[in-house]
């Protein structure tokens, strides 16, 4: 893995090398979902009511108490029963941006944010990190499962979803916006698969009636699915362990396949700690010095290995394609 050292408050820091065809949509609540396959898109549609108290609810001193979200573990997770060939690469949106010139440096990005919520099961606040994806309803964010609901049939849906773009020690640049919509995969919420650990929010305007993408600047990162499992990635999220996670870091490295008995899962030496968690996995990322960093999603973090090595879902087109495709216009 390449690391960078970290260059003025305002900018990613450094990463800690680890030492070491649609598919069958099902609507839920709390309730357990139907039957499916693993990529089975689930969703939960967040009552308006509930919705608006989100904003209301995470207060600065709450946000500064969340927890990184604990499923960022070492933990091997449940084998997977099937090998995962490498799918064909599809761009499914591209990325949102001006022209202009492209920075030398990896700079804090607008495109990246957190993700705050209650954890139904214990009552407690969490953290995770996210990415605007460009979307023709300008309401999407992409994050991990986990961030999203809890992960397996005896769990169920986070409350208080809120997403905070370009979130800088207390700082709100662009606003704050409340999930309307989670979005995730039965091979999590069923199935507790951390090679389906993904997941994407629907949100609404922030106060000032802005939509996410138009709020920072009409900016937002692509979405590609399958290609090989060896690829060039940057890693961006807000780790617990460094500045007590007020702060964007970053890795940029190469990917693998985990292994043989989680082939659903890519793997780099990163070790960006909890509350990364959701942040996105970017291929050609274009650094922008002011702050406006664009590229193609192609995996979220999700765990990490025995070794310390971070962890993403394997992105493919009949799962997270399909997720973004059934719900690109809100």
């Amino acid at each position: 893995m390449t690391s960078s050292t970290l260059r003025t408050a305002r900018r990613l820091g450094t990463s800690l090398v680890a030492v070491g065809v649609l598919l069958t949509i099902t609507a839920t609540g709390s309730s357990a979902e139907a039957p499916g396959s693993a990529n089975t898109v689930v969703q939960h549609r967040v009552p308006q009511a509930e919705a608006n108290r989100a904003a209301d609810y995470w207060t600065p001193e709450r946000m500064r108490e969340a927890k990184p979200a604990d499923r960022l573990r070492t933990t091997e997770g449940k084998p997977e029963q099937k090998p995962v060939p490498a799918a064909p690469a599809q761009d499914v949106v591209a990325p949102l941006a001006p022209t202009g010139d492209v920075g030398t440096n990896i700079y804090r990005t607008r495109t990246v944010g957190k993700i705050f919520f209650t954890d139904v099961s214990d009552g407690e606040n969490y953290v995770c990190s996210g990415s605007v994806v460009n979307s023709p309803a300008r309401n999407m964010a992409f994050t991990a499962g986990h961030c999203v609901h809890g992960g397996g049939e005896d769990n169920t849906w986070h409350d208080n979803v809120l997403f905070v773009p370009g979130y800088f020690h207390g700082d709100q640049p662009y606003g704050e916006f409340e999930a309307y919509n989670l979005v995730s995969l039965q091979g999590w919420t069923i199935d507790d698969s951390f090679g389906y650990d993904s997941a994407l929010i629907l949100l609404n305007t922030n106060d000032n009636g802005q939509r996410l993408i138009d709020a920072v600047g009409g900016y937002a990162n692509g979405l590609t699915t399958g290609g090989p499992f060896e690829q060039h990635h940057v890693v961006i999220g807000y780790p617990g362990d460094q500045e007590d996670g007020q702060n964007q870091y970053y890795c940029e490295g190469p990917s693998e396949q985990a292994t043989v008995f989680f082939p659903r899962q890519i793997t780099m030496s990163c070790g960006l700690g909890g509350g990364s968690s959701g942040g996105p996995w970017l291929l050609d990322y274009d650094d922008w010095p002011d702050g406006t960093g664009v590229g193609m999603v192609h995996g979220g973090t999700s765990n990490n290995d025995i070794f310390g090595n971070l962890r993403s879902p394997y992105y493919t087109p009949d799962a997270e394609g399909n997720m973004y495709r059934t719900f690109a216009n809100g």
